[in-house]
């Protein structure tokens, strides 16, 4: 895959956190770090975006069909025995 190289720049808080975490060895660099870090906010964004369409899909769901699972299968069962 292609690499893009984009310019970061974060305070002396931040820059701090990340040179120990990358000391530590859990990072092999600072760009590693980022990317995962990136990476990791992708995600966390997707799974939201995922979850308001979710639930923006149960609520119009919802507002169509009213009835909870429970209550429209004792209306089918309901049903049935009329036409039986």
């Amino acid at each position: 895959m292609m690499e893009t190289v984009m310019e970061v720049k974060v305070d002396e808080f931040l820059a701090h956190k990340i040179e120990d975490i990358v000391k530590r060895g859990t990072f092999k660099s600072k760009g590693e770090f980022v990317k995962s870090a990136v990476e990791d906010m992708i995600r966390r964004w997707e799974t939201q975006e995922l979850t308001t369409r979710m639930d923006k899909f149960a609520e119009d769901v919802a507002g169509k069909h009213p009835d909870s699972v429970s209550e429209a299968v004792l209306r089918a069962r309901e049903e049935e025995d009329e036409i039986l």
